[in-house]
């Protein structure tokens, strides 16, 4: 059974590298921070443990919202505001109440900036492309969205077969994932 360590920092990242057969991030952070902070980190862990980065799966998260309905997509945001909350917003905070009141009052603008949001399925390709060029797979999708059979069917039927043509045309092209600068 593959053991895979999830990661938002270096500390993680390393022991990812030694231990595991798999690491685990999220989408919508810093682009330095997957190639300045996790992925070197990674690799080091990987190489004080004699082990290859390319034999690990650097599996992530995308936090994706897609409707032929622009305004729906970014609307469904709203329901994973939280995520848009600046650690120092969230100190403190036990009561999910609390929390939720705290989401409740950011901007839409602010509760969607850490989605991909568009109506424009190549939009989504593009914007998904930098992690794959990162090495990153497997890709795993997390809609924000109440009707999560809409978006299945919506990415299922458009999104999808571009990424797969995408990672057709850059599977030989990467041969140690996280070596690109």
């Amino acid at each position: 059974m593959p053991i895979y360590v999830g990661a938002s920092g270096p500390a993680a990242a390393r022991l990812a590298g030694r231990v595991a057969d798999g690491f685990i991030t999220t989408s919508g952070k810093a682009p330095e921070l997957y190639s300045e902070t996790l992925l070197p980190a990674l690799r080091d862990g990987a190489d004080k443990a004699e082990r290859r980065i390319g034999d690990l799966d650097l599996m992530i998260e995308m936090k994706v919202s897609f409707d032929h309905d622009r305004a729906r997509a970014l609307a469904d945001t709203r329901h994973w505001a939280a995520l848009a909350l600046s650690p120092e917003e969230k100190t403190g905070v036990e009561d999910p109440v609390e929390m939720q009141r705290l989401a409740d009052a950011l901007p839409i603008e602010r509760a969607a900036s850490r989605w991909i949001v568009s109506d424009d399925p190549d939009e989504h390709v593009e914007r998904i492309r930098p992690y794959v060029d990162l090495g990153f797979r497997p890709l795993v999708f997390h809609a924000p969205g109440p009707d999560q059979a809409r978006f299945l069917e919506l990415y299922g039927a458009e999104v999808l077969p571009r990424l797969r043509a995408l990672q057709a045309t850059t599977a030989d092209a990467i041969v140690e994932p996280a070596s690109r600068p």
